[in-house]
């Protein structure tokens, strides 16, 4: 489970078949981020180990260390709507297969071109196809005195991208229905998980799974109108011990946030300015000695093309091994 945990609300942004998903950042945690930085323009993968392993839908393992911003979030989203960076709709405007844009006016533009005569901001992008999010409820004790912390994702669809852009929490006044619809999942994980017993196992019965469920889905279905949102299902992924620290577990999938401290890749921006000016834009004073300018690769990748251009040499190379001594049938071993 994973996600594009993309930078939302000046924060960064995780599921199963690995989507694009952001981690919405909670409200005080926003101001410690700058939502956009500017660095040089060199893009560097940043890639977790191959196969991070699950069990019950949930990492079993922290992949990297988290710094204390990055603790404080609310929930994560496939959903585009928490872009940090919106874009720009004006004059000859496209939008992208799959997204509405929702503008500060209210009008919504669909998928395809459209002509504005003026510049508009756009309030944020939704997404026409089913969305999901996840929600972690903070430590609360069960019946039989444990503390645990309950783990729901919901799967629902936008139906009026207007009404879900527009829509502002009357209590924390907050924009976005899909913000306040993962409010309401927190609050009733809260409510519901107190009163139930997890035994030894800290895990709840299939029954107690169902009623939650359920409980969850007739919430959001009573605000679907308001919300402008369908809810398609929900899955209870269920409870997990407050040491386990589950939420840590599920914002490392992402990549770090960068502060606003930090030098991007710590590299400084015209990193590159040395080994790329060629010796004849480098000025020479009379009598300096003129030392040659010669970048060094970082590793053999760079100097060696793959396949090797064997093309410049006058025969293929060859690889060739030592055979033990009751086999010198052949002293050249099968190419790979």
């Amino acid at each position: 489970m994973l996600a594009r945990h993309s930078v939302v609300a000046a924060a960064a942004v995780a599921a199963a078949a690995r989507p694009r998903v952001a981690t919405v950042a909670a409200p005080a945690a926003a101001a410690a981020v700058t939502a956009v930085r500017r660095s040089h323009g060199l893009t560097v993968p940043y890639t977790h180990v191959a196969v991070t392993p699950f069990e019950n839908g949930v990492p079993s393992e922290q992949v990297r260390d988290l710094h204390p911003v990055e603790k404080k979030w609310d929930f994560w989203t496939t959903s585009d709507a928490f872009l940090a960076v919106k874009p720009t709709a004006g004059g000859y405007t496209h939008v992208p297969y799959g997204e509405v844009w929702v503008l500060k006016s209210g009008k919504v533009l669909n998928e395809g071109t459209h002509f504005l005569l003026s510049l508009s901001s756009v309030k944020a992008v939704k997404n026409t196809h089913p969305i999901s999010f996840g929600v972690v409820s903070p430590a609360v004790t069960t019946k039989d005195g444990v503390s645990v912390n309950a783990y729901a994702v919901v799967y629902a669809r936008v139906t009026d991208p207007a009404a879900s852009a527009l829509y502002v929490d009357p209590e924390s006044n907050l924009a976005d229905s899909e913000r306040a619809a993962a409010k309401i999942v927190k609050k009733h994980l809260e409510q519901f998980v107190p009163s139930l017993s997890v035994g030894n196992s800290s895990s709840l019965a299939t029954s107690a799974v169902e009623a939650l469920k359920g409980d969850i889905s007739a919430a959001l279905k009573a605000k679907a109108d308001t919300f402008g949102l369908e809810v398609l299902s929900v899955d209870v992924r269920g409870v997990f011990p407050s040491t386990v620290q589950i939420a840590d577990k599920l914002r490392a999938l992402d990549p770090p946030v960068l502060l606003p401290t930090q030098a991007g890749h710590g590299l400084a921006n015209d990193y590159w300015a040395e080994v790329l000016s060629p010796p004849f834009f480098q000025k020479m004073k009379f009598g300096n000695r003129k030392e040659v300018v010669t970048p060094a690769a970082v590793s053999l990748e760079w100097s060696i093309p793959s396949p090797p251009d064997y093309h410049h040499f006058n025969e293929v190379p060859r690889m060739t091994a030592e055979l033990p001594a009751e086999s010198k049938e052949s002293q050249v071993a099968p190419a790979h």
